[in-house]
């Protein structure tokens, strides 16, 4: 999907940018201004609602990816997993440490004292989610673990002095 969006953006770009060449070549030619004007006037109005367009589409195309819990459960399913996740100076408490691999999970993320970023790490070191944990508020966040390890959370948001520490590890089998 981001490769798609990638892609219309650089041909956009590119049109674009020759729509702006090919009126910078001409102005030097001389032409009464009101030619100049219709045609600026033209291609404004074009570009526009091309950019609309472009972005209307990709918010439209983007809807269903979007981390919420009623968009992802839509694509996962109800979740079979529940584990209760709390941040709080300088750790991460999980209610459970080992996780049905294939099954649709709902962390429930909350945080005791300031703003974490809950963020889950593959065994290979790629972020695979994450959500922020704010006190007073509960995340609710899906995810389908497909690959077997032991997998890193990781919080993502600078809490205090101690925030490179917070760190725990999950097993999904």
């Amino acid at each position: 999907m981001q490769v798609g969006v990638g892609v219309v953006f650089f041909i956009f770009v590119v049109l674009w940018t020759g729509a702006l060449w090919w009126i910078a070549t001409r102005a030097a030619l001389t032409a009464p201004y009101e030619r100049v004007s219709a045609v600026v006037s033209r291609l404004r109005r074009w570009g526009a609602l091309i950019v609309v367009v472009v972005l209307g589409a990709a918010f439209i195309l983007s809807l269903p990816f979007l981390p919420y819990p009623t968009s992802r459960a839509a694509r996962l399913g109800s979740p079979q997993v529940t584990v209760e996740v709390t941040g709080r100076m300088w750790a991460w408490e999980l209610s459970q440490k080992t996780i049905p691999r294939g099954q649709t999970v709902e962390f429930v993320v909350r945080a005791l004292d300031v703003n974490h970023g809950f963020g889950i790490y593959a065994p290979d070191g790629r972020i695979v989610t994450q959500v922020q944990a704010m006190p007073g508020y509960t995340n609710r966040l899906l995810y389908r673990f497909d690959e077997p390890g032991t997998y890193t959370i990781r919080c993502l948001e600078f809490c205090a002095t101690g925030h490179h520490l917070m760190v725990a590890e999950f097993t999904v089998e």
